[in-house]
């Protein structure tokens, strides 16, 4: 059996730390969980599907924490959408690819566990960034689907 597949219990979320990206709410909702914060910023622990969203070409992600400013989160409001994401269509990847990258538009990701790797890559990305546009996108496609 390999090392990597070990895996540990799967932590239970804290409700009372569930919070949403600014400005999003009901079916276009953000939400993940506060996990700590320090200094005006905190770790906010996405669903791991949203990484097929930030960076479509890359492994499945089993992991992922972003460090944002506490600013750009709220607290959690009946109706909002705590289901993962979907995983992008093929054209929805190539839409994505094509967004810019601006500095303005990113959060520093603190946490991203890639499956089959092992966990040092755990806090291993001082400079990658996730481009917040891509989650806005997300958030359109998912909420657009709502709708219909």
């Amino acid at each position: 059996m390999s090392r990597y597949a070990k895996s540990k219990p799967a932590r239970k979320s804290d409700p009372a730390r569930m919070r949403r990206l600014a400005g999003t709410r009901g079916e276009g909702a953000a939400v993940g969980e506060v996990l700590d914060s320090a200094d005006g910023y905190v770790c906010w622990e996405l669903n791991p599907a949203y990484a097929a969203w930030f960076w479509p070409l890359m492994h499945k992600a089993t992991g992922l924490v972003l460090s944002i400013p506490e600013s750009e989160l709220e607290p959690l409001q009946p109706g909002d959408r705590t289901a993962p994401p979907r995983a992008p269509t093929e054209e929805e990847k190539d839409e994505i690819l094509k967004l810019p990258e601006r500095t303005e538009d990113s959060a520093r990701v603190y946490s991203l566990i890639l499956k089959g790797k092992p966990a040092l890559i755990h806090k291993a990305f001082p400079t990658r960034t996730a481009n917040m546009r891509v989650l806005h996108f997300c958030l359109r496609q998912l909420g657009g689907e709502a709708k219909n």
